[in-house]
């Protein structure tokens, strides 16, 4: 009988072992962290109010933690040591392909969440209205900690038709100190999201203005560029910092990206609170009033979705937005590592 035990003892613990290395998949995460841009960006921000909505909802700890680029926690959203973090797809896209690093194969997104209103930040009595007043200006292009910020630059450049070789690079480690190079007059244009506190700041402090992409021609050097593929945008006079007419600027698409071993149920649990919480998260961060969840599924994806969001789209619950197209845009981003 004593045997007996012992060998039931024994098979039942191996059955346990085998139980716990076979169900990572469905494994939930106790606590989840959100990568973001740092304090003071309109990432951090953003990841903020995330981080909120996700904590009260699901009653977990969840928190924003800033990096000084995307390009900083994208390493360990491959390795799935952090849970989810925010990024533009240019970003993501130099992640996925390995543009300047060891590709990172095992990024996934759940969704584009909002369209960053991008543009350069030029001081008030610099007198520079339009992006082609950069020639032989003090420009910050290069970003040693956010290197596809350096390519979204250039596109803005490619715009107004300017080369790296007409204006005279500056380079810093994030968008913060570009802001910050012009504000000190160690500048004279920086690009950043024209929503951020950074931007809101310089301009209280020194006064800005955003120039406009206004030079004929400018769709088809676009449609030329190999850089990043953001795309430009007009927006009202009074709508950002240093608008004061209507201005021409550029807009980079930001998606959620998440570790490819993201369990289906924390991708489920992110889901349903960006579904069930949107307008509520909107009154927080008022850029994403213009958006919805059904905007999750966008034709700008530069990494392939994860599998359960996949199917959360293709769900009534997840708004059956996922169709044929989507599905082949997926495949073409998966079977570059086939």
């Amino acid at each position: 009988m004593r045997q007996f035990f012992k060998n039931t003892a024994l098979f039942i613990l191996g059955f346990m072992v085998v139980l716990a290395t076979s169900i990572p998949s469905f494994a939930q995460s106790r606590q989840f962290t959100i990568g973001t841009g740092f304090v003071g960006s309109s990432m951090h921000a953003l990841g903020t109010v995330m981080a909120k909505h996700m904590q009260k909802n699901l009653r977990m700890r969840v928190t924003a933690r800033p990096h000084v680029g995307p390009s900083a926690f994208m390493p360990l959203i491959n390795a799935g040591e952090i849970t989810m973090g925010l990024s533009s797809m240019s970003e993501s896209n130099a992640s996925y392909l390995g543009l300047e690093t060891d590709p990172m194969k095992d990024v996934r997104t759940i969704g584009r969440i909002v369209t960053m209103p991008f543009a350069f930040v030029v001081r008030k009595d610099s007198g520079i209205n339009t992006i082609e007043d950069l020639k032989g200006k003090r420009v910050v292009l290069d970003f040693a900690a956010a290197g596809a910020l350096t390519e979204m630059t250039q596109t803005m450049l490619d715009g107004a038709g300017l080369s790296r070789d007409d204006v005279e690079v500056v380079t810093v480690s994030g968008v913060g100190q570009g802001i910050e190079a012009v504000v000190e007059g160690n500048a004279d244009a920086a690009p950043g999201s024209v929503s951020m506190a950074a931007v809101r700041k310089a301009n209280a402090t020194a006064g800005i203005t955003i120039p406009s992409l206004e030079k004929e021609g400018f769709e088809e050097r676009l449609a030329q560029t190999a850089s990043s593929p953001i795309r430009p945008f007009v927006v009202a006079a009074g709508s950002y910092p240093g608008i004061e007419k209507e201005t021409r600027i550029f807009g980079m698409d930001i998606y959620i990206v998440v570790p490819a071993s993201l369990s289906d149920v924390d991708v489920v649990k992110i889901m349903d609170v960006l579904h069930n919480n949107w307008d509520d998260m909107a009154k927080d961060y008022a850029g994403l009033a213009n958006f919805a969840p059904a905007g999750l599924v966008h034709e700008t994806q530069t990494v392939p979705y994860h599998k359960a969001a996949i199917e959360y789209f293709k769900s009534d619950k997840g708004g059956n937005i996922w169709d044929a197209e989507a599905e082949a845009r997926n495949q073409k981003l998966l079977d570059v590592w086939k």
